[in-house]
Order: structure tokens, then C-alpha cells, then sequence
């Protein structure tokens, strides 16, 4: 799995190099409104790639209210975005810190842990978050929690919070293409091929899962269906990693 699911929220952490954050004390409610404004505007810079102007919106947005969640949650995904994973997870551990209770919080903590190979943290991190009852999306930690789980080649754990995820929204499509992975990677091709067709059916065909695709149904024996995954991985992404490997394979 080669992403996880993030809610961008918000920001830095007090006193980090930077990010200001300069005073101790509760912040009045006015400050508190202005630091969300500027959390605001500091994601949309984020998400359009003007880093430095994010950087002066967290900043501000820091000064005014030092123990926003919200804001140190973005900043923890601008020093991400800019390879400072050290200063990323100060700024993830310190929403938690803040908000140890929350959903959106630790989904977002356990994601970068879990990134960085921390897969133990990762986890408490993410059953913190299923744990929050005010949490509207529990789904995505548990899809999280799953994708995680696989990638510390836990596959009985990711099969259990993947099935968890799919309980809660039979649909949910971030769910369907990871428990086909981890389905196929036990050797239970015959049901990761019936997650994968349902996944397929979403009308989402990214290279990693059409690769996964032609897995599958080459385990199976399919090769008609093989080749059709084939087909459409080449057309779709003829630059992609995914179908760069199965040319050399043919070759």
C-alpha cells in the first residue's frame, strides 16, 4: 500500500524552528477564530504547492493560538511534504498531545508512523482513533489500521480491520483494493479476485491495482483476465513502475 488516508486539519508545534508558537497561555476566542482562518488558508496553499506562504499562515496561525490541534496537524504535513520528518513528528505527536482523544488526530499521527516504519505506534495510534465515539469516519483508520498491518506482514491483523472498515460502509473503495492485496498475499486469490472486481466496479483503476489485477488472475489461471488487466495498466499508465515490470517479465 503505497498511501494511507489523511484528513489535513491543521498545524505546527509551539516553539518549533520556524513555526513560531512564541507564548504560553490560553488564547482568547478571538485569537482562536484568526488561527483557524489562517489554518484554512494554510491548506489550500499546501494543496496548490505555495509552501512558504503556508509556512507564514501556520506560523501566524501558531502565535495566535499555540495549542490548536488543527494547526499542528497541517504543519506535521507541510514538514512532511518538505522531508523534515523529524519536525513532522513533533508537530503530529504534538496534536495528539493536545487532543489525545481524537479521531482525526491520531488517524493522521498513526499514517505518518506507520510511513516511517513505527508500525507498534502506528497501531495504538489508530485504535486510539477508532476508540473516539464523536469520530465520523472510523472506516478510515480501520482502512488505515489494515494497510498498515500488511506492511509489518501482519495479514491476519489487516484482514480483521479491513473486514471492520468494509462492515461499517460495504462500498468503501479505499477498503475493497487493500483487501484484495491482503487477501491475494495469504494465497486466498479466489476472494481477492471478488474484492477486486467489486473494486474494479467503482470505476477507480489506479496502475497499483490493475497490477494487482493481473496478479490475481494469473494465480488463478485466468490469463484472458490476466491479459485484460494487462491491456488496460499499458494504456493507462505505459509510464508507471507497474507496467515497466510486467514488460521486462515478457521480455
Amino acid at each position: 500500500m503505497k498511501r494511507m488516508l489523511f484528513l489535513i486539519l491543521a498545524t505546527a508545534l509551539a516553539g518549533c524552528a520556524g513555526m513560531g508558537g512564541g507564548f504560553v497561555g490560553a488564547s482568547s476566542e478571538k485569537s482562536k477564530k484568526a488561527a483557524v482562518l489562517n489554518v484554512q488558508l494554510a491548506q489550500e496553499y499546501l494543496k496548490k504547492g505555495q509552501l512558504d506562504v503556508a509556512r507564514d499562515k501556520l506560523k501566524k496561525a501558531l502565535d495566535l493560538d499555540p495549542f490548536s490541534p488543527e494547526a499542528h496537524t497541517v504543519a506535521g504535513f507541510l514538514q512532511d511534504t518538505i522531508g523534515d520528518t523529524v519536525q513532522a513528528e513533533l508537530h503530529f505527536r504534538r496534536a495528539v498531545e493536545i487532543a489525545p482523544k481524537n479521531g482525526d488526530m491520531n488517524n493522521n499521527y498513526g499514517s505518518f508512523l506507520c510511513r516511517q516504519g513505527k508500525f507498534e505506534t502506528a497501531d495504538e495510534a489508530f485504535r486510539r482513533a477508532m476508540a473516539d465515539p464523536y469520530y465520523r469516519t472510523p472506516e478510515v483508520a480501520m482502512t488505515n489500521a489494515g494497510m498498515c498491518a500488511k506492511s509489518a506482514g501482519k495479514f491476519a491483523e489487516s484482514e480483521n480491520y479491513l473486514r471492520q472498515a468494509l462492515d461499517r460502509r460495504p462500498n468503501y473503495v479505499s477498503a475493497l483494493y487493500p483487501m484484495a492485496a491482503v487477501l491475494h498475499a495469504r494465497g486466498d486469490h479466489l476472494n481477492a479476485r471478488a474484492f477486486m472486481q467489486r473494486y474494479d466496479a467503482s470505476g477507480v483503476a489506479t496502475a497499483e491495482a490493475l497490477l494487482l489485477g493481473v496478479q490475481i488472475e494469473t494465480a488463478l489461471g485466468d490469463l484472458a483476465s490476466a491479459e485484460d488487466y494487462r491491456r488496460r495498466l499499458a494504456s493507462a499508465y505505459p509510464r508507471s513502475e507497474e507496467a515497466k515490470s510486467l514488460e521486462a517479465q515478457q521480455q
